[in-house]
Parts: C-alpha cells; sequence; structure tokens
C-alpha cells in the first residue's frame, strides 16, 4: 500500500484545483468531500489504494523482485552453460585439429616405414638372387672340373690300356717284369717321400 505521505501532496493540489474550478465557474463551492465523490480522482485514488492493499497483501512487489532474481540467476546459469559449451567447442576443435595432425603424422610414418620395407624386400631379393647365381655357378664349375677330371681319367685310362697293349705286344716277358719292378720301386720312393 502506497504511504499516506506520498498520496497528500495529490490530494491537496486535487482539492485545490477543484476549489479554483468551481469558483471560477461561480458554482457554489462544494464541500471536499462532495467534490472527491463527483470527481474521477476519488475513483482513481480509491482503486490505487485498493490495488496497493492487494499488492502488499500478496506480496506482488516481493515476488516480482523474487521472480526478478530467478530469472537473473537463470540468465546467469545459462551464460555459465554457454560459456562452458563454448570452451567445450574450442577443445574439441583443438583435439580434432590434432588428430588430423596426428592422422596425417601417422599416415606419413606408415608411407615411409612401407617404402623402407619395400626396399629392403627388393634389396634382400637381389642379394639372395645373387648367392643363387653364385651357388650355381660354383655348382657348374665344380661339376665341370668333375667332368674333366672324368674324361681325363677315362683318357689316362684308356692310353694306359692302349700302351699296355702296345707294350705288350712289344715288350718281352722279361721287359715286362722289368718294367713292372721298376714301376713299384717309383712308386713306393714316392711313396716313401710323401711321408
Amino acid at each position: 500500500m502506497l504511504p499516506l505521505h506520498t498520496i497528500s501532496p495529490f490530494l491537496q493540489q486535487a482539492s485545490v484545483f477543484w476549489l479554483q474550478a468551481h469558483h471560477e465557474s461561480g458554482e457554489h463551492p462544494m464541500s471536499f468531500l462532495q467534490q472527491l465523490e463527483q470527481s474521477n480522482v476519488f475513483n482513481v485514488l480509491l482503486v490505487a489504494l485498493i490495488l496497493g492493499f492487494v499488492a502488499k497483501k500478496l506480496n506482488l512487489f516481493g515476488s516480482i523482485d523474487v521472480q526478478r532474481q530467478k530469472l537473473a540467476a537463470e540468465i546467469e546459469a545459462v551464460e555459465l552453460q554457454k560459456k562452458k559449451a563454448l570452451e567445450q567447442l574450442e577443445e574439441t576443435q583443438r583435439k580434432t585439429s590434432n588428430l588430423n595432425d596426428e592422422i596425417n603424422e601417422i599416415l606419413s610414418t606408415a608411407r615411409a616405414s612401407a617404402e623402407s620395407m619395400s626396399n629392403q624386400i627388393l634389396s634382400d631379393a637381389r642379394n639372395e638372387s645373387t648367392k643363387i647365381v653364385e651357388n650355381a655357378k660354383k655348382r657348374v664349375e665344380l661339376e665341370q672340373r668333375a667332368a674333366i677330371k672324368d674324361l681325363e681319367r677315362r683318357l689316362l685310362n684308356d692310353a694306359l690300356a692302349d700302351a699296355r697293349t702296345e707294350l705288350a705286344s712289344q715288350l718281352s716277358a722279361a721287359d715286362q717284369k722289368r718294367s713292372v719292378e721298376t714301376f713299384l720301386d717309383e712308386l713306393s720312393q714316392i711313396k716313401g717321400g710323401q711321408r
């Protein structure tokens, strides 16, 4: 309800205004109460007083302040949530940016590793093929040497057989015996010299 000291100046001005208005019009001045009854000022004041009384009883002004405070608290909470959401968004964007960098780095490392492995595999394959070729060459050389030795031995055996036959036809039995004995002596000297 409005305090009386705030309403009384308005009431005084209203009464002065009415008195002057009736005095100038030449009408008989009415009492203040009669003027209030006939004027709308009385009705307005009466309604204002009733509204003030009802507002005070229902604590409308206090509830408006409480609502205002609640609304301000909610706005502050929403602003805080907005700030946190923006911080989370920035953090997510930063992580996403870092994630893209990490993916690119992993891909680059994988490519380099794959290229290195490929080069190593090719190098190992070349080395292995070189070893295989070298081993094959060695085997061929060994087989050639063995074949040459075998051929030499056959030729020697054939030559010896031919020589025996030729010598047998040309030498007498005593010459053959002497020849065998000489051969055995030389063979024993060779064996004795090797020891």
